[in-house]
């Protein structure tokens, strides 16, 4: 057992395309990354992709209701990829999130994960590329300045350009880190029981 939910946590998005399995997994990335050896990161990107299966509330096996087992953890994120850790401009960032929306095929979303103290909204009326106004990305209580430079963690799959997220090829200062099953894992146990958040609010969406 790794640790205990206090209800079902789960990938289903809400209209914005946020889920509060996702928050969590983003938040145990971040967690892993934001100290000052292990990349001083202040946002985690975790790709929808990535995220397998629900950890239930209700009890898969013996462990008992509640309980998260390893098994269930490794079933949620089962490639083992290890989280990296770069520096983005605020522009490369916006970017990142126009990407979303033209994506794997034109036309297509699919929309990142994202941490605690990172915040956004996109508008549905706007063309591709232009769905996310700047001023609405929000980092740790403040405005990004696109010109500014900040440490960003996403797993090793996305660092390449996967899902076609290519700003992401050009992160620089990499630091390598854990397996990200192995960072959800700790975040298990300093932070259990883990209560789903029932309207995750961190993406927001208009028209």
């Amino acid at each position: 057992m790794i640790g205990q939910v206090t209800a079902d946590l789960t990938e289903v998005e809400t209209a914005a395309g946020e889920s509060a399995l996702g928050d969590v997994i983003a938040d145990a990335q971040l967690a892993a990354t934001s100290g000052p050896t292990t990349g001083n990161a202040v946002v985690a990107f975790m790709n929808p992709g990535g995220i397998r299966a629900d950890l239930t509330f209700a009890q898969s096996g013996t462990e008992g209701d509640g309980n998260v087992t390893f098994s269930e953890a490794f079933t949620t994120q089962p490639f083992g990829n290890s989280l990296v850790t770069m520096t983005l401009t605020g522009a490369q960032i916006d970017t990142l999130l126009e990407q979303q929306f033209d994506n794997n095929e034109a036309g297509q979303m699919r929309i990142l994960q994202v941490s605690a103290g990172f915040s956004y909204t996109w508008d549905a009326a706007m063309p591709t590329g232009s769905k996310v106004d700047p001023a609405t990305i929000i980092i740790d209580g403040g405005a990004i300045d696109l010109g500014a430079e900040y440490r960003v963690t996403v797993n090793s799959f996305l660092a390449d350009g996967g899902d076609n997220f290519a700003v992401l090829v050009d992160g620089t200062d990499r630091l390598g880190g854990e397996v990200d099953l192995d960072a959800l894992v700790t975040y298990f146990g300093i932070n259990s029981p883990i209560v789903p958040n029932p309207a995750p609010s961190r993406i927001s969406t208009i028209n």
